[in-house]
C-alpha cells in the first residue's frame, strides 16, 4: 500500500483529529462533510435496538431521537462502542474511495471530516451518506480553538468555545476576529498591518466596548485573582485585559501579517 494512502487511512481511524501543523489558511476551499443521522444509521443497520423501538425512533423529531438514543447508550454502553467502530470504518472507506491524501484532511469530528481543496466524487458508503454541511474560505488555529470563516455567507464558526461565550462575544471580540479574517482575504499585508496596529492601540487603551474585554475562555471579566460577570464601561481601568490579548489577538496578528 502506498505510504500516503496508508497514512490517510490511519488518520481516518481517529474519532477526533486535527492537523495542528496547519495554523492558517486563506482563500482556500475548506469543506465539511458529515454523515447524515450517523448514530441512528448505525443503530438501524446493525440492529442495535429492538425493531419496534427503531420504528418508533423513525417517527420522532431529530432532537427527541437523539435524547432517546442518548438514554439507551447510558443503559447499554456497547451501543456507543459499536457506533464509534462503525463510523471509523465508514470514514476510512470514504477516504479510500475518494483517494483523499493526508494533507487534504484538516480535521475529523466523529461523524464529520473537513477537507482542504479536495472535492470528493463518491458520497454514499454502503448505508452511510456523506453530505456537504459547511464550506469555508479561511481557517486559523489559535489557543486550541478552530476558527472557520466563510466569505460566501460572511459567517465565522468556532470550535472550542462554549455556546455561552459564542453568544456573548458574537457582536464584540469574535465579530472583530471575523472582520480581520474577512479583510485578510481582500487586502495586502501592509494594509492589514496598518489596520491591526490601529486596533491594537484601541484595545490596549481600553477604547472598545467593555464586552470586548470579557475573557474568551471563561466568559468573565478578570480583576486580579477574581472573576466577575459584569462591569461598567467606566471601570474598565480596573480589569485585566491581558488574557485575550496574549492568547488570541497577538497570535492572530502574527499569522495575518
Amino acid at each position: 500500500m502506498d505510504e500516503s494512502v496508508k497514512l490517510a487511512q490511519e488518520i481516518a481511524e481517529k474519532t477526533n483529529y486535527l492537523n495542528k501543523d496547519i495554523v492558517y489558511l486563506k482563500n482556500t476551499n475548506i469543506t465539511e462533510y458529515d454523515i447524515a443521522s450517523a448514530g441512528f444509521t448505525v443503530i438501524k443497520f446493525k440492529k442495535l435496538l429492538p425493531e419496534a423501538e427503531i420504528a418508533e425512533l423513525e417517527k420522532v423529531s431529530k432532537y427527541e431521537r437523539n435524547v432517546r438514543i442518548g438514554k439507551r447508550i447510558i443503559q447499554y454502553p456497547n451501543i456507543s462502542i459499536e457506533i464509534i467502530q462503525t463510523l471509523e470504518k465508514a470514514r476510512k472507506a470514504f477516504v479510500l474511495v475518494n483517494e483523499i491524501l493526508p494533507e487534504e484532511i484538516l480535521t475529523i469530528k466523529k461523524d464529520a471530516i473537513f477537507l482542504i481543496k479536495k472535492v470528493p466524487t463518491i458520497f454514499q458508503i454502503k448505508e452511510f451518506l456523506f453530505r456537504e454541511k459547511g464550506n469555508y474560505t479561511s481557517y486559523c488555529y489559535i489557543n486550541k480553538k478552530e476558527f472557520y470563516y466563510s466569505s460566501t455567507t460572511e459567517t465565522l464558526d468556532i470550535k472550542g468555545f462554549s455556546q455561552k461565550v459564542n453568544e456573548e462575544q458574537k457582536e464584540y471580540l469574535i465579530k472583530d476576529i471575523k472582520n480581520f479574517l474577512r479583510l485578510s482575504e481582500k487586502i495586502t499585508s501592509d494594509q492589514m498591518f496598518s489596520i491591526l496596529k490601529s486596533y491594537r492601540a484601541k484595545y490596549l487603551n481600553r477604547e472598545l466596548n467593555k464586552e470586548s474585554y470579557r475573557d474568551l475562555d471563561s466568559g468573565m471579566f478578570r480583576i486580579g485573582d477574581f472573576s466577575i460577570d459584569s462591569i461598567s464601561q467606566e471601570n474598565l481601568a480596573d480589569i485585566d485585559i491581558s488574557q485575550n490579548y496574549i492568547n488570541y489577538l497577538v497570535p492572530l496578528f502574527n499569522i495575518l501579517v
